[in-house]
């Protein structure tokens, strides 16, 4: 098993567009399904057809309400079940279009994630291993 945590990066700015080609490459990453962000993610999937779900791009729709905090509560267990059985199973998430709030760490603490910092352009989120739970169809 690889000692480096296992990063996830969510984002839910309908508007991040070309700032998706700045995340690190080989990481998953989430990006809402929007006019704005649609092109970006298209063009990437053009340019990098080696990726795979564990190193490329997913889009996704809006949550309920079509807000930040609804679209990252609504695809976190989706997430979780993509991977938690990663080898290593994830432990990080990077969220970027949304800061944290209780609603959403509430949320989060159902996947075990306990420790967050405020980052600029949303937060991370961490457990330990030990916090992670199997995944709940």
């Amino acid at each position: 098993m690889s000692e480096k945590p296992y990063r996830v990066h969510i984002v839910v700015d309908p508007h991040y567009e070309d700032r998706i080609r700045n995340l690190p490459g080989g990481e998953p990453v989430w990006i809402v399904d929007s006019t704005d962000n649609r092109p970006v993610i298209q063009a990437i999937w053009q340019e990098r057809k080696n990726l795979d779900q564990y190193t490329g791009i997913t889009s996704f729709n809006y949550g309920p309400g079509g807000q930040p905090e609804s679209s990252l509560i609504s695809i976190l267990p989706v997430i979780d079940l993509h991977y938690y059985y990663h080898d290593p199973p994830y432990t990080v998430l990077s969220i970027i279009g949304v800061s944290w709030s209780q609603t959403i760490q509430a949320q989060l603490d159902r996947f075990g994630f306990f420790e967050r910092e405020a980052t600029t352009e949303g937060f991370t989120a961490e457990r330990d291993l030990a916090d992670a739970r199997p995944p709940t169809a």
